[in-house]
C-alpha cells in the first residue's frame, strides 16, 4: 500500500476518534513551478508509486463560445484527437497541400454564406420554418471539400495517439470539455512520463483538424442520444429559465449549431487559448518536482508565450423576480423543483452551500414523508454536466412523484422547510452529519490520484488550486449561524425559479 493511501487511512482513523471540526487535516502537499513562458506545473510527489496520473488543463470551455457556435469548444476537443504532422501523418507534405486547399475552399464558403445571409436568416417558427438552407455554390464547394477530405483520410493513421499511449502502458486516456476548461489525461508508468509530455506538447501546438465533417456528425449523434433521455429537454429548459446571460447555462450545442462550425472558428479558439501561459500540468504519483521541471522544460520550454487570451466577462444581472416553468410531458415523472442562484468558487459563501445541500437532502425527505406527501427528493448543484463553477450557478431542490396529485402540497412544504432554516436552528447532529458526509467523499477522492488530480485542476481553472484547501476547511467550520444567514440572503423569492412537470392534455 502506498505512502499516500496509508496517510489518508491514518488521518481517517485519527479524526474519527479524536478531532473537533477545526482538527481535520486536508493534506495537499502541492508543489508549484511556473516556467518563463507562463506554463504552470503542479506536482504531488508520492514516493514509491510506480505510476503517475497526468492531466493537462486549458482555461477554455463553453464560456468562450459565441451564439450560433455553442458546442464548438467540445468539438475542438474531438478535433484535437486527430493527430499532428508527426502523429498520424503517412505523407505530411502531400496531406498539407490538401489541408491548405480545404481551408481555402472553406473561406470561399464563408464568403458565400455572408453573401446569402438574408436567404439563411431565421424568420419562421415551428411549422413555417422554411427558409432556404443552401445555394448551388455552397453545394459545389461542400462537395469539393468532401472529396479532399477523403484523400486526406487515405494519408493518415487513425488513432495513433491511443496506440502510442497504450503501447507504453498508458491507461485511463480521457478528455473532457466543460464550461470553464478542457483537459486531456492519462495514467502512465513513471518511467514513461516523457510520452505524455511529447504527445501533449505536440497536441497543443500542431493539431490538424482531420475528418472535420465526419466528427461533426459524431456530435450530432451524441446530441440526439442526450435528447433521447427522458429528462434532458426538461433540464435544459429549466437551466434556461434560471440563467439569463451566462454561458454556464448553455448546453453543448443545439441541433441548429452543429452545421455552423467552421475550421476558421475552431482554429481561432485553438490558437487563442492553447498557449503555455493558459495551461497547467498536474502530476500525481512517483515523480519529483525537480525531475519534472527538467522534462517539462525539454518538451514545453520552447513554446512561445502569447498574449493573454480574451476572458469571459459576462455577468448575470441581479435577480429581479420569481420565475416559473410549467413543463408538459407524458413520459417524464411529475415533479416540482426549486432553484436558486448561488455564488461561484472563489466567493467566500460558496463552501457553505455544499453543507446546506447535504443538510437539505435528508431534511426535505423527512419533512415530506412526515407530512405524508412523500416523493423522491433530490438536491444538487449540477448545471449541464458540472457541480462547481467559478461563477454563479444554482442549487436545486426537487421532489418526483408518480402523479400530479401532491405537487402543490410538495411545493408548499419545501418552501416552508427552506424558510425554517432561516428561523430555527438546525440541530448540531444534522450539521455534523452533513460535514462528515462531505469529508468522507473528499477522503475517498483524495485516495485516488486521478480524482484528486481532477479536483486540483478544476479549482485551478475556476479560481486557483490554492483555494481548494481553504474551501474544504470552510465547510468544516460551517455553523448554524452561517446557514441561517445564507438562507435569508439567497433563498428569497426574487432569486427563485420554480419548475413543475405535468402530463400533456390531449389537445396539446
Amino acid at each position: 500500500m502506498s505512502y499516500f493511501i496509508i496517510r489518508i487511512l491514518m488521518t481517517l482513523a485519527f479524526v474519527s476518534a479524536n478531532a473537533t471540526a477545526q482538527d481535520y487535516e486536508y493534506d495537499l502537499p502541492i508543489k508549484e513551478h511556473i516556467f518563463e513562458n507562463g506554463l504552470k506545473l503542479l506536482v504531488i510527489e508520492r514516493p514509491g508509486d510506480t505510476r503517475v496520473a497526468a492531466k493537462i488543463w486549458t482555461d477554455m470551455g463553453a464560456l468562450n463560445e459565441i451564439s450560433g457556435e455553442y458546442g464548438s469548444a467540445h468539438f475542438l476537443e474531438h478535433l484535437m484527437f486527430k493527430g499532428t504532422p508527426t502523429l498520424g501523418a503517412k505523407d505530411w507534405q502531400t496531406e498539407k497541400l490538401l489541408i491548405d486547399e480545404i481551408n481555402a475552399t472553406e473561406k470561399t464558403m464563408i464568403a458565400e454564406l455572408n453573401r446569402a445571409r438574408n436567404d439563411f436568416r431565421e424568420r419562421g417558427v415551428f411549422h413555417d420554418y422554411k427558409h432556404k438552407q443552401t445555394t448551388p455554390e455552397l453545394t459545389r464547394l461542400q462537395k469539393h471539400i468532401d472529396d479532399l477530405e477523403r484523400k486526406v483520410e487515405g494519408l493518415t493513421d487513425e488513432g495513433i495517439t491511443m496506440k502510442w499511449y497504450q503501447g507504453f502502458g498508458g491507461t485511463r486516456l480521457t478528455a473532457s470539455t466543460e464550461q470553464e476548461y478542457m483537459h486531456f489525461d492519462i495514467e502512465l508508468p513513471v518511467n514513461r512520463i516523457d510520452i505524455f509530455f511529447r504527445i501533449e506538447a505536440d497536441r497543443m501546438t500542431n493539431a490538424i483538424f482531420r475528418k472535420f465533417d465526419a466528427e461533426r456528425m459524431i456530435l450530432v449523434e451524441q446530441r440526439i442520444g442526450f435528447l433521447n433521455r427522458l429528462n434532458s429537454r426538461y433540464l435544459e429548459t429549466m437551466e434556461a429559465l434560471v440563467g439569463r446571460t451566462s454561458n454556464v447555462y448553455n448546453p453543448e450545442g443545439y441541433m441548429t449549431d452543429f452545421k455552423n462550425y467552421t475550421r476558421q472558428y475552431e482554429r481561432y479558439l485553438y490558437d487563442t487559448y492553447f498557449i503555455p501561459n493558459n495551461t497547467t500540468l498536474v502530476l500525481i504519483g512517483g515523480v519529483t518536482m525537480d525531475e519534472m521541471i527538467l522534462k517539462v522544460e525539454k518538451y514545453f520550454g520552447g513554446l512561445e508565450r502569447k498574449p493573454e487570451p480574451t476572458r469571459y466577462y459576462g455577468q448575470e444581472p441581479l435577480p429581479s423576480g420569481e420565475k416559473r416553468l410549467i413543463y408538459r410531458d407524458n413520459k417524464l415523472s411529475p415533479r416540482v423543483e426549486l432553484r436558486y442562484q448561488i455564488p461561484g468558487v472563489g466567493h467566500p459563501d460558496k463552501p457553505y452551500f455544499d453543507v446546506i445541500k447535504e443538510v437539505m437532502l435528508n431534511r426535505l425527505q423527512k419533512t415530506l414523508d412526515d407530512k405524508e406527501i412523500g416523493g423522491n427528493v433530490n438536491v444538487n448543484t449540477m448545471v449541464v454536466h458540472t457541480n462547481n463553477y467559478g461563477l454563479p450557478s444554482s442549487i436545486h431542490f426537487a421532489a418526483l412523484y408518480e402523479d400530479t396529485e401532491k405537487l402543490d402540497a410538495s411545493e408548499e412544504a419545501m418552501l416552508a422547510e427552506i424558510e425554517l432554516l432561516s428561523e430555527e436552528n438546525i440541530s448540531n447532529e444534522e450539521l455534523k452529519f452533513a460535514q462528515k458526509t462531505l469529508r468522507t467523499e473528499w477522503y475517498r477522492a483524495a485516495a485516488d490520484p486521478n480524482r484528486l488530480n481532477f479536483h486540483i485542476g478544476h479549482f485551478e481553472v475556476m479560481d486557483s488550486w490554492k483555494t481548494l484547501k481553504p474551501y474544504l476547511e470552510t465547510r468544516d467550520r460551517t455553523t448554524v449561524e452561517d446557514v441561517r444567514r445564507l438562507v435569508k440572503q439567497y433563498f428569497i423569492p426574487d432569486n427563485r425559479s420554480i419548475g413543475t412537470v405535468i402530463p400533456k392534455r390531449a389537445s396539446q
